[in-house]
């Protein structure tokens, strides 16, 4: 029999923060009751912002974001080895995740920030984040989705997506954030 070395209060920890994470993301709504046209925006993409609703996006971007860290530090504390469980919050977390670029896609929309107006390090940050977040994220969470149980797979997407969102994906929002107010 396997015996666990993770300790009784860390797994306490755990347990809760997987609960946790999965409350609020269950509490979120549903695909079926989201709007038509964007299927998988908790919050819809503006096409012409106004400060309020790019200040919505980033609020929203930031809750997906920290959603989807927890979610990550749950699995780096063996939060969740079991395969069913590891389905459950993944099948959960992929509704932040695909989230993201719908706030992404408000910040770009934001007249302030296209044209003349856009400084190199928003453009880049956009550039980056448009190239490397499908591939690096949500392709990984869907490969975890299609096979929980392949450790192999789960480990392999698992480092893709924290070597990408630290890299990346963080650093390029905070930088979409601060130009975008």
């Amino acid at each position: 029999p396997k015996h666990s070395t993770t300790p009784p209060k860390m797994k306490a920890t755990i347990a809760t923060s997987l609960l946790a994470l999965t409350l609020a993301v269950s509490a979120r709504p549903s695909p079926s009751r989201l709007t038509r046209r964007q299927d998988t925006c908790l919050l819809d993409t503006v096409s012409n912002p106004d400060a309020t609703a790019v200040e919505n996006a980033i609020n929203q971007w930031a809750s997906d974001v920290s959603t989807v860290n927890e979610y990550l530090n749950v699995i780096a504390a063996g939060g969740l080895s079991d395969p069913n469980d590891l389905l459950a919050a993944t099948q959960a977390v992929l509704l932040s995740a695909q989230d993201e670029p719908c706030q992404f896609q408000t910040l770009k929309n934001n007249p302030d920030a296209q044209g003349s107006n856009v400084v190199p390090k928003f453009a880049c940050a956009i550039s980056d984040l448009d190239s490397v977040f499908g591939p690096h994220v949500l392709d990984n969470l869907n490969s975890i989705i299609s096979d929980p149980s392949d450790t192999t797979t789960v480990a392999n997407a698992v480092q893709d997506i924290n070597n990408f969102r630290c890299c990346n994906v963080l650093p390029d929002v905070d930088t979409l954030s601060r130009n975008s107010v």
